[in-house]
């Protein structure tokens, strides 16, 4: 048996005991949830004590009592009833599912008790101890194996995520759309790891890790749903770092709730909110303000008193010594997406502010690409009186997990993937010099990589290929490499901007999309909202709809009907698209901050569930597709020598991001020197003494070398 998905126990020791008996007995591919699924009824919703999805014994759902006597065979019987009729229902919803004029198998219900008197009456009924749990089992009838991943869907929910639009208009089988509406069907069943992130809430933190794509924002969706409906009276935090993330998390969590307990769910218990908020909506900083009677800190103040990067930071680091000498429970738990992006001063604060420090935190590994993981749970808890970490994440048998790794990606392709990171690396840059790279090798394995040569330390060459288990199976049925990335150079800007316009007119036409199927993202942020407004009007000319989230378009809606959306970097964070445009791609190739520009770069193509198209101008742009043709001609493969750690030291100072003392020193040099340009700049220089020339040579030359 699957390590079982524990949820909620009704009876600890009864679940324990019976957890412990199936795995000496049934088969190994069998699955086993407890505390789920939810099946609703006419006047309630009941949650299955437990169910074993097995191909060997079928679909077994149990019921499970500390004591089982002959006298209460009605009630047990009564008991068994009030399970299976909704669980069955809940099935008959999914077509797939369904024979003649019911089920096409057989659903099987268990009552197992701790202590039970087995009497042959009860066990004809299934009422067993664990001396009868193999023969009740052996009497159970199994379902057709080719229903496994419909039954899988209908208990999982995910069915829920798959869009409500049928793509109607894809007619031609190898039509961009026809693809997409294949792979969106197949986007139908958790893996394992997320069936355990999904369900499993340990009763303290708990963590949850992954690519982009793995799924961390759905499991949240899907765990902030089941956790409102098993515990009604909490109150429970749903929160986020994208503003735009927020209309995603609402209709996921709406859905699924609904899906389980046909209502809606409550707004005062389920509050889904921004980590900050602002003057106009309430968000999770803000609300632990309002709790300690303390007026909330706006961006503004933020941003003057610590500087831009450091705003909420800032203000958080104001906040927290008021919260620590003082904790309240203000949440029942908070589930926060991702953390990746958040100061370690509000994950402090969310730990101390929710009741039994339940707080769930999900994270993008290798978001950052230099930048691997979030600090050390010591770094970002804190420690108590002894010097010991405040929080400790440990799996125990048969107890939630505290500690969850999802290593599947299903957003992106696997060549868009292994593009982002060669590309983020710099891996390919005709330097032979990384931009970045984490300081532990062995996160490329945990991260879905083989190796295929070499020692996975600092300073040794190494060969990696993306492990096949470690994307679904579908993108290699339905795509290739060459049509899922495609890399192009323009001479000027109106030349990108009208072909551009012209290749998105084709995936609507030919390509058989919506125009809400499309994302354009511009990387400078500084110049993003003009470009993206400039590009608007050329789509405006092709007769295609297009809209600026939080500029022509609500901030918390990224996705608008038949509408391309257009965005600068930060805005496409934590959001998707079947096709995105990376345009002005080469203000990613040099320059300074790169480390900066390369991580843009990274988030910008991993926005593609389908297909990317990297555009730009000039050599910029040509060294970008230099790079990835070295990629593609290594098959996609990563080969390079890892950095030693004095070279990690000097990437992570050569292209971090400036500072505004530099910058503001960067500009003055350039005053000078285009004031020493305006006569004779040799002149000039040459009352330079020649120890000055040659440090100033030295300096460039050492620049060059990077």
């Amino acid at each position: 048996m699957r390590p079982p998905i524990i949820g909620k126990k009704i009876h600890d020791a009864a679940i324990d005991s019976l957890i412990d008996m199936l795995e000496a007995v049934v088969d190994a591919d069998a699955s086993f949830y407890v505390g789920y699924p939810v099946a609703a009824t006419i006047d309630a919703s009941i949650t299955v004590p437990a169910l074993l999805i097995s191909p060997q014994r079928g679909i077994v759902c149990f019921d499970v009592v500390p004591s089982a006597r002959e006298d209460d065979l009605a009630a047990l019987r009564g008991q068994q009833r009030s399970i299976i009729l909704p669980l069955k229902s809940k099935l008959l919803a999914n077509p797939d599912l369904a024979g003649d004029d019911d089920l096409a198998f057989k659903v099987n219900i268990i009552t197992y008790a701790l202590a039970s008197d087995n009497s042959p009456t009860l066990t004809e009924h299934r009422i067993v101890g664990g001396d009868g749990l193999a023969a009740a089992l052996e009497s159970c009838q199994p379902f057709p194996i080719a229903m496994l991943p419909s039954i899988n869907a209908a208990i999982e929910r995910v069915a829920n995520i798959r869009p409500k639009s049928k793509r109607l208009i894809a007619k031609t089988p190898e039509s961009k759309g026809s693809k997409l509406k294949q792979i969106e069907g197949e986007i139908a069943n958790l893996d394992s790891w997320q069936k355990a992130a999904a369900i499993e809430t340990p009763n303290g933190p708990q963590r949850i890790r992954g690519l982009a794509g793995s799924g961390k924002t759905i499991v949240l969706a899907l765990k902030a749903a089941y956790l409102h409906g098993e515990h009604p009276d909490w109150r429970i935090g749903v929160t986020f770092h994208t503003r735009a993330l927020k209309q995603q998390l609402q209709n996921l969590t709406r859905r699924f709730y609904f899906e389980d307990y046909r209502e809606e769910p409550d707004e005062d218990h389920l509050l889904i909110m921004h980590s900050f908020g602002s003057q106009s909506e309430s968000g999770i900083y803000s609300e632990i303000c309002r709790a300690y009677g303390i007026q909330p800190r706006d961006f503004g103040y933020g941003k003057r008193a610590f500087g831009f990067n450091k705003a909420f930071q800032g203000i958080c680091a104001e906040l927290l010594p008021i919260v620590e000498e003082d904790p309240k429970a203000i949440f029942d738990a908070l589930l926060i997406d991702e953390a990746q992006d958040l100061p370690k001063e509000f994950l402090r604060l969310a730990y101390l502010c929710t009741k039994d420090h339940r707080i769930v935190w999900a994270y993008d590994d290798l978001q950052n690409l230099g930048d691997y993981q979030m600090m050390s749970l010591r770094e970002t808890f804190g420690e108590d009186r002894q010097g010991d970490p405040l929080v400790r994440l440990e799996n125990h048998a048969k107890q939630p997990r505290q500690d969850i790794i999802l290593p599947k990606c299903y957003r992106n392709t696997p060549w868009a993937l292994v593009t982002a990171h060669a590309l983020g690396s710099g891996i390919y840059r005709a330097t032979d010099k990384l931009v970045q790279h984490p300081d532990d090798p062995v996160l490329w394995r945990e991260i879905g990589y083989d190796l295929v040569d070499g020692d996975l330390r600092l300073g040794s060459p190494v060969v990696l290929t993306r492990s096949v288990d470690a994307s679904p199976q579908f993108f290699y049925n339905l795509l290739s490499a060459d049509d899922a990335v495609q890399f192009y150079k323009f001479d000027e800007d109106r030349e990108q901007f009208l072909v551009v316009a012209r290749m998105i007119k084709e995936d609507l036409t030919a390509g058989e999309l919506y125009a809400h199927d499309i994302a354009v993202v511009f990387p400078n942020a500084i110049d993003g909202e003009r470009r993206g407004m400039a590009f608007r009007q050329y789509l405006a000319d092709e007769g295609i709809q297009a809209h600026l989230p939080g500029i022509t378009s609500s901030r918390d809606a990224f996705i608008a009907e038949n509408k391309v959306a257009i965005s600068g970097p930060y805005r496409a964070k934590g959001n998707e698209a079947p096709v995105v445009y990376v345009m002005d791609a080469d203000y990613c190739s040099g320059g300074p901050e790169l480390i900066k520009k390369r991580n843009i770069l990274f988030t910008a193509i991993t926005r593609s569930r389908g297909w990317v198209r990297v555009c730009g101008k000039g050599i910029a742009m040509q060294s970008l597709i230099d790079e990835f043709q070295r990629l593609k001609d290594n098959n996609y493969q990563l080969r390079f020598t890892m950095p030693n750690p004095m070279e990690l030291q000097e990437m992570r100072t050569l292209y971090r991001d400036i500072t505004a003392d530099e910058r503001r020193k960067a500009d003055e040099f350039k005053k000078a020197f285009d004031k020493v340009s305006e006569g004779d700049p040799h002149a000039v220089l040459q009352t330079l003494s020649k120890e000055l020339r040659d440090r100033m040579i030295r300096t460039l030359k050492e620049l060059d070398d990077f």
